[in-house]
């Protein structure tokens, strides 16, 4: 059987450089490709890869663009704080298991991070 060993998410975003100065900056993701001229950048915190990709007309999800596991949520939640970052929906803990909240980068895409509980 064919083994998947990856998934990437990209991101639409009009001006790549707030999105990729947050995503390193205040959650740690590193830059591993960035090309202005061709409106793409790629990033990778741990296990999990954004593509942030420039476009005239960015489609926005209206609910979550991806959902980050993490082995902190307490943690990360705090230190988003800290850096003023954009939190729609706070530390909730659902029914079926996980405690998460909800993060507007730049360019209006949410993510979701959240953990097992």
């Amino acid at each position: 059987m064919v083994e998947f060993e990856s998934y990437r998410a990209n991101l639409e975003v009009a001006d790549l450089t707030p999105t990729v100065e947050f995503l390193r900056d205040v959650l740690g993701f590193t830059v591993e490709v960035h090309e202005p001229a061709m409106g793409l950048a790629l990033m990778r915190r741990d296990g999990v890869g954004l593509g942030i990709v420039a476009t005239p007309n960015p489609a926005v999800n209206e609910t979550t663009a991806g959902y980050v596991g993490v082995a902190d949520v307490d943690a990360l939640h705090a230190h988003c704080v800290l850096h003023n970052a954009d939190i729609v929906t706070g530390l909730t803990e659902h029914p079926w298991g996980l405690r998460d909240f909800v993060l507007r980068i730049p360019g209006g895409h949410r993510l979701a991070f959240g953990q097992r509980i």
